[in-house]
């Protein structure tokens, strides 16, 4: 059966559950559309700075292993904590590495690094999808998008984790609109923000709707509300039978995505 939904920016993956859900994690309202993105851009190459417990980052692996896709996905982090996400022990790390060794060490890589000294391992122009996910005070993103921005692809879609965070010395939300103002973008507002910055020249069809989206204001709610009620699905609001179905078919759950997932 197929979706009653003719928005492009939500698909069946979108309703697909992670497999790995840690009992943590400021990422977990945006895993539905992690897994629509891989399933859009089909990337070759994917990069994350910052994994912290790897829920986002699992996401991605999970959908490539879907798809069959011949990628490379590569998680960089010391693994050490900061000041903004707190320290921790090395138990994290063998949690993420244990997850990553039994599920997808065909194609993933976790590197302890800092995100500077990883960089000069990605040739120029080799990364079609690139999560920013560190140090989130303004010169620390700025860095990041700086130094790594010459790697991406020309099909190449970069995220900023936590684009409406205001509080402390946080400088994401700072930096966001200038961004965004230069490359097509799109910006989820639940879950902290997630910024989507569409850097390449020569961005895959199955990305573009995203990003016209984002210039109608109708369209860009539509897939602003259907990722946020599906993100909260995951943080313990389950979907209703009885309730609209998120992909904005009109229909009620049940009678829509709801018995695709039955």
């Amino acid at each position: 059966m197929a979706m009653k939904s003719d928005n492009p920016c939500i698909s069946q993956v979108s309703f697909t559950q992670p497999n790995y859900l840690p009992a943590v994690s400021a990422w977990k309202g945006h895993g539905p559309f992690a897994l629509w993105i891989v399933d859009a851009l089909k990337p070759r190459t994917v990069v994350e700075l910052g994994t912290h417990y790897g829920f986002s980052y699992f996401c991605f692996c999970q959908e490539v292993a879907a798809l069959g896709l011949k990628a490379t996905c590569t998680a960089i982090d010391t693994w050490k904590g900061d000041e903004q996400a707190g320290f921790y022990d090395e138990s994290v790390f063998e949690t993420v590495n244990r997850i990553n060794s039994q599920n997808y060490a065909d194609f993933s890589r976790l590197v302890r690094s800092t995100f500077a000294d990883a960089v000069s391992g990605f040739a120029d122009k080799s990364i079609d999808l690139l999560h920013i996910d560190g140090r989130h005070r303004f010169e620390d993103v700025k860095e990041d998008y700086e130094t790594w921005l010459p790697k991406m692809s020309d099909r190449g879609v970069i995220l900023f984790h936590d684009t409406q965070v205001t509080h402390e010395d946080f400088g994401v939300y700072k930096y966001w609109p200038t961004l965004a103002e230069k490359f097509p973008s799109f910006e989820f507002l639940h879950c902290y923000g997630l910024g989507v910055l569409g850097v390449g020249t020569l961005l895959p069809a199955g990305i573009r709707p995203l990003f016209e989206a984002a210039r109608d204001e109708t369209a860009r709610e539509k897939v602003r509300n259907a990722y946020a009620r599906l993100g909260a699905a995951l943080a313990g609001q389950p979907l209703r039978r009885v309730e609209p179905c998120p992909c904005g078919s009109g229909e009620r759950y049940k009678h829509c995505c709801g018995s695709l997932a039955a």
